[in-house]
């Protein structure tokens, strides 16, 4: 399961990206531009909260100590914060813009406000959590909260940019005669990579219950 959540962080972000780029005859170029920008410092959101949290972990700070750590930390989010809600703004502007209509759109802008909040969340759980294993003196285990919370965070958000980009591009009229509507594309592909991965862990186990007997029999 962190190997899918680890999957989705890298993935979702550069699929909602290559979204924009495939539909780009059917969006507006206002919009498109829009969307770009807004994936573009989505993906800058992520890379300055990995090699933020980094520079702390691995001591790049010099002096200044937990105050400074702190300080460093604050300004990380403060950063990323912005450059979220930026992001976001841009993108749920291109999806609405030049439509008669918002029908189409609405539930995918609504959608992507839960894993949004659930990537804003996250930081501050693991935050006290890393805070009450440190105190501990437990630093492997918060080593540990920090991987997982950030797996975490870069999968919800990168699902609340991948959701607003369906937004831009779905009920824009295909570029082609042959080219379906970006949802049902997305709900296509996430329902074939879903029975891919229950099928592969389904034959894991079954090879992995016949290896075992295979084992045992003298």
């Amino acid at each position: 399961m962190f190997r899918i959540i680890e999957i989705l962080g890298v993935v979702a972000p550069l699929a909602a990206l290559v979204l924009l780029v495939a539909y780009r005859r059917a969006i507006p170029s206002t919009s498109l531009a829009l969307g770009v920008i807004g994936c573009v410092l989505a993906a800058l959101n992520v890379l300055v909260g990995f090699v933020g949290k980094r520079v702390v972990w691995f001591g790049s700070l010099d002096g200044g100590g937990l105050e400074g750590a702190l300080g460093w930390l604050g300004t990380v989010a403060a950063l990323r914060l912005g450059l979220l809600v930026l992001a976001v703004a841009l993108l749920v502007i291109a999806a609405f813009h030049g439509r008669s209509a918002s029908d189409r759109v609405l539930p995918w802008v609504l959608g992507a406000a839960v894993p949004l909040l659930v990537g804003l969340i996250t930081p501050l759980l693991v935050g006290e959590v890393e805070h009450e294993l440190l105190a501990r003196d437990h630093g492997g285990l918060a080593v540990m909260a920090t991987l997982l919370g950030e797996a975490v965070q870069f999968a919800a958000l990168g699902l609340g940019i991948l959701a607003l980009s369906v937004g831009v591009t779905t009920g824009r009229g295909a570029g082609s005669s042959q080219q379906r509507d970006s949802a049902v594309l997305v709900r296509d592909t996430v329902r074939s990579a879903w029975t891919m991965y229950r099928r592969h862990t389904r034959n894991r186990s079954r090879s992995g219950v016949g290896g075992g007997s295979r084992r045992i029999l003298p």
